[in-house]
């Protein structure tokens, strides 16, 4: 018997790494592309239009997080709790999706006509990529691969359709189409993932779509808490592009954009691993409460100091970077991009704590002090930005990310022993 545990435990733990290494191989692949296609994209379009695409992109983004509705923190838990309610899940989730995102399109478009009257290329290319909104509904799918530990089908999905849109995007190029061709560019490639893990999913014995209102209203129970801390955290993450269009012009958006480019660009490998260890960890908490914090634990290390090499590498090289990827026209992003490539690791343990939360249902406290990040956030963005420019920008977010996952944390109660586990991750106590 206890032969047999340890076999299908060493079975279950091949399966996580596989799905890991799914996860990165395609993220590294999309990385090669975006950095072929994506960065000469940037050149052709130059600082100012390339700037108008992540202007808008970043009021997308902000309504993305009204959109989802907080799902995506609870639905693979559920998953894996129901496995015989799948598709009623999937199904009742994918309604409530569809609703929030063309609710949240029109409301993108309001916005855009008050407040940018006269400007027809931010309303047309915004508009092209709030269509992100309904079609991002296939993270749905994607969570249940996940929850299956199944990720190899993402990863085919998506590096189809990143090749899809890089195709796109060449055939632009050479013909010399204006800013609004390159606005469509993100949703063909959300239309292209959400056909092919449509197919995927009933392939691979994926349960019938079904609709239950009640199950809906309870799914919406457990993520609104998600969904006010999901908005704050956008808030903080995109309004300073959206401030810096306000307070300065577009051709600022461009080289911040190109700075939070290549700062995130190291994204994939904490969430493809975070992506990979959420199931473990739910699985452990059920089970066995010291591996529980044990795997946690190991989870905020290889996050943190993944990060912590990455910034420092960004930190000697960024001007050479810059250069090298976008061209002397976006040296001004050089600053910029030191400075938040550091806050980037703090971004990504507050996305590892998501874990932790859901297992210990502290749902509600995530929204409290992610809004005092928002809060320092904005603040220091209105004072910065008019006097040191996007460099400003870039310190309010590093403190906000500072804020949301180490120091807010600390003084509630029932939060602080997250921090602590962070702490202990940092310095390797307990990780293994």
């Amino acid at each position: 018997m206890n032969d047999l545990i340890i076999k299908l435990k060493s079975l279950r733990k091949r399966n996580v790494a596989k799905n890991a290494m799914w996860m990165i191989s395609e993220r590294i692949i999309q990385m090669i592309i975006s950095l072929f296609v994506g960065v000469i994209s940037a050149r052709y379009l130059g600082p100012e239009n390339y700037g108008t695409l992540n202007y808008g992109l970043a009021l997308v983004t902000l309504f993305s997080s009204i959109a989802k509705l907080g799902l995506e923190s609870i639905i693979v838990k559920e998953y894996i709790s129901n496995k015989d309610k799948n598709g009623l899940i999937m199904g009742s989730a994918l309604l409530l999706r569809m609703i929030s995102g063309l609710l949240s399109i029109v409301t993108i478009m309001i916005y855009i006509s008050i407040f940018n009257p006269n400007d027809h290329v931010i309303f047309i290319t915004t508009l092209l990529q709030s269509l992100i909104l309904i079609f991002e509904v296939f993270d749905l799918i994607d969570f249940w691969f996940q929850s299956q530990l199944k990720s190899k089908y993402v990863a085919i999905a998506k590096t189809i359709a990143y090749i899809v849109m890089s195709v796109y995007k060449i055939v632009l190029l050479v013909l010399g189409k204006s800013v609004e061709w390159f606005a469509f560019a993100t949703s063909l490639e959300y239309i292209v993932i959400l056909i092919i893990l449509s197919i995927m999913y009933y392939k691979n014995g994926g349960q019938k779509l079904k609709v239950s209102l009640k199950l809906g209203a309870n799914l919406l129970k457990q993520s609104y808490h998600f969904i006010i801390s999901g908005l704050l955290v956008t808030i903080y993450t995109q309004m300073d592009k959206i401030m810096i269009g306000h307070y300065i012009d577009q051709t600022q958006v461009g080289l911040y954009s190109a700075a939070t480019a290549i700062s995130s660009m190291w994204g994939f490998i904490p969430n493809a691993i975070i992506n990979s260890m959420r199931p473990t960890i739910y699985d452990a908490k059920e089970k066995n409460e010291e591996l529980y914090l044990r795997r946690l634990k190991q989870l905020y290390a290889i996050v943190f100091w993944c990060g912590a090499f990455f910034a420092l590498g960004i930190t000697i090289f960024s001007k050479l970077i810059v250069e090298i990827l976008y061209g002397q026209e976006y040296l001004g992003a050089t600053i910029p991009l030191i400075i938040l490539s550091w806050s980037t690791i703090f971004a990504y343990l507050g996305t590892a704590r998501g874990v932790w939360v859901v297992c210990e249902n502290k749902n509600k406290y995530t929204k409290r002090y992610v809004f005092w990040g928002a809060i320092v956030n904005l603040i220091l963005n209105a004072i910065l930005i008019p006097t040191i420019g996007i460099c400003g920008a870039a310190i309010a977010t590093l403190i906000a990310q500072i804020i949301v996952a180490m120091l807010a944390p600390a003084f509630y109660k029932d939060t602080k022993a997250s921090v602590r586990h962070m702490l202990d991750a940092i310095f390797l106590k307990g990780v293994k």
